[in-house]
């Protein structure tokens, strides 16, 4: 079959493709029927209409909306070479509903290669953009979505566009409460600064981040999230916007806080056991020496407990290592670290106490456990003293845990073999 024989002006009028001819000024010379259904315009209102029309959108993959200079026909003339399966939106200002197109663009020259025209296809894919609902998707997740521009950047973080449902109904914040603000009206005074500021640095260099964050619903509730950001781009590599896909871990946070607090205390006293005592203390004498503050480390054992337990039984002696473990408390302050670290042996790391002090402290701790009586229920009163070994961090200890326990255990055998109910250093 001859080409010339086909009638390409019947063809084009009847094409389910549409087709726009641009000459080199970027006003449109022709447009045939599908392509005028797709833009939205009548034929008169199509002829002579340029890329410049204020009226007439483009919006990327993205749904961001294009730049004239990025129009198909723009770039055409830029570049002047096609463009091939650019997917683009079309919109204009008699509705926000996008007709989705894949867009093919040539030039055509004449003998000097100068372009003389620019002819534009498009091919309607809305339909197929539609099988997958993805903007009900992000919607209805169950993980917290926030968008935000991606420039101009600035100190005070790029501005949300954008939140979910799981947003809405995590924070209390309705859409229109935070749209136009920075996501720092989500955090509060124990966020953490280090995550603030590697999210920042990231964000500023355009880069994917990572991080566990503390925020704060807009009632000043606390919850955790595991959050995941990244930058959006578009086809020029561009980045625009960022998408923080956040995930409620608020109860697995609590739940590995309890499971922590239970490995570190003693069951019976809730002082801090061995193993919680020996943690905090070394990252307590750590802080000292860096900043060469004096401690004293104190072994406390309750004398003669083993008739206790003889006389009145193990659940009574029980309801005594209790109450010394609340006097415990009340005696010293809450900078001082106090540890059961089995039976009736007790330890206290006294910051910020040099070894005077810490005398005159455990003499008034030891004269107040002289003079209490702990009253057990259908038993009589119980008195009992205690002995205290003593010793400061020097440069003998060099601030070593093992090493001041070493001495403190020393000095308390001694106030034991030399009758007990006294403090020895």
């Amino acid at each position: 079959m001859n080409l010339s024989q086909i009638d390409s002006a019947a063809l084009l009028e009847n094409l389910h493709t549409g087709v726009v001819v641009h000459s080199n000024d970027t006003k449109i010379s022709y447009a045939n029927p599908k392509a005028l259904e797709l833009l939205r315009l009548t034929s008169s209102q199509a002829l002579g209409k340029d890329a410049l029309d204020p009226n007439w959108r483009f919006v990327d993959k993205h749904s961001q909306v294009m730049g004239v200079d990025t129009f198909p026909v723009n770039r055409v003339i830029k570049t002047k070479a096609p463009i091939t399966n650019l997917e683009v939106g079309i919109l204009d200002s008699s509705s926000e509903k996008v007709t989705w197109v894949i867009c093919n663009a040539f030039p055509e020259f004449d003998e000097l290669h100068q372009i003389t025209q620019i002819v534009v296809s498009f091919l309607d894919i809305t339909r197929q953009k539609k099988v997958i609902p993805f903007e009900d998707i992000v919607e209805l997740a169950n993980d917290v979505i926030v968008v935000t521009e991606a420039a101009p950047y600035q100190d005070k973080g790029p501005k949300i566009v954008y939140v979910n449902q799981a947003f809405t109904a995590l924070t209390g914040y309705t859409k229109e409460e935070v749209l136009g603000k920075t996501p720092r009206i989500l955090q509060g005074p124990k966020t953490s600064n280090e995550t603030t500021y590697k999210i920042r640095t990231a964000l500023a260099q355009q880069l994917p981040v990572k991080a566990q964050i503390l925020n704060y619903s807009k009632s000043g509730k606390e919850y955790w999230l595991d959050m995941n950001i990244v930058p959006m781009k578009n086809e020029f590599n561009d980045v625009f916007y960022f998408a923080a896909v956040e995930r409620d871990v608020t109860e697995q946070i609590e739940r590995e806080k309890v499971l922590k607090e239970l490995s570190v205390r003693d069951p019976l006293t809730s002082l801090l056991n061995r193993r919680g005592f020996f943690e905090a203390a070394k990252a307590s004498l750590s802080y000292a020496k860096r900043n060469i503050k004096s401690v004293s480390l104190a072994m406390i054992d309750i004398d003669l407990f083993k008739a206790i337990n003889d006389n009145y039984g193990h659940q009574t002696g029980d309801e005594v290592l209790k109450e010394f473990a609340t006097i415990m408390c009340e005696c010293f302050r809450d900078s001082d670290i106090i540890g059961r670290l089995g039976g009736e042996e007790f330890c206290v790391l006294l910051t910020d106490s040099n070894l005077l002090s810490a005398k005159e402290k455990l003499d008034i701790f030891r004269d107040t456990i002289e003079k209490s009586t702990i009253n057990i229920e259908d038993e009589h009163p119980i008195k009992f003293t205690i002995s205290v070994g003593l010793t400061e961090s020097d440069k003998n200890s060099a601030y070593n845990l093992d090493a001041m326990l070493k001495q403190a255990d020393k000095y308390l055998y001694q106030a034991k073999d030399s009758g007990r109910n006294k403090v020895c250093l």
